[in-house]
């Protein structure tokens, strides 16, 4: 209704609204609860989860974030496969560094805004973490490819360019953010690249 109130009653064109969920089973509830207050115009919105909407500005700047423009996106499978095959290869017991553990360190220090270079390990545990991250990440590479992490990651990182960020502010005057108190640290950092000075989000 919000969303609805800004078009209708504010005059702000659709293509000015972004609005994240968390879920895609939320966006496409939103997307069909909008068609029935705004109609046709819903299509101009922005409206998406965080990683979706990470995905679109990843593609199209590609060239400026460094990466391949036709990365493919890794799932739950396919990280467990690439760790573990890493873990084979630099000797590390999977017993005692089990994927699923591994790939939830390196999770969260993504989602901390950490690279492997950046990385500091607290324990005698993550100094092997820290190896198989900066292998881990050296093979994504290697594939053409992200993990969901590094969506979140990449785009934090472009929007750190003034240029890059204030043609994103430019675009979007408002910014709608559901279940705002589950955002990461990454999460929150797009937030505020994209709010800038307006800070106009709506939580």
């Amino acid at each position: 209704h919000r969303i609805a109130h800004l078009i209708r009653e504010r005059g702000v064109p659709a293509y000015r609204v972004m609005a994240v969920t968390f879920t895609n089973k939320a966006a496409r509830e939103m997307v069909t609860r909008l068609e029935e207050l705004i109609g046709e115009d819903t299509q101009r919105l922005m409206i998406g989860t965080f990683h979706a909407i990470c995905v679109r500005i990843l593609r199209r700047e590609a060239e400026l974030a460094g990466i391949n423009p036709h990365f493919t996106i890794f799932d739950a499978d396919d990280q467990r496969r690439l760790v573990t095959q890493i873990l084979q290869d630099l000797n590390l017991d999977s017993n005692q560094y089990r994927p699923s553990n591994v790939l939830a360190a390196i999770s969260r220090a993504k989602n901390d805004l950490l690279s492997p270079k950046t990385y500091r390990p607290p324990t005698y545990w993550h100094e092997a973490v820290a190896r198989v991250f900066e292998r881990y990440e050296h093979d994504l590479r290697q594939n053409g490819a992200l993990d969901f992490d590094d969506l979140l990651l990449e785009t934090e990182r472009l929007l750190r360019a003034p240029e890059v960020c204030r043609r994103y502010q430019d675009r979007y005057w408002h910014l709608l953010v559901d279940e705002f108190q589950d955002t990461n640290k990454a999460q929150y950092e797009l937030v505020s690249h994209l709010t800038g000075e307006r800070r106009n989000v709506f939580v």
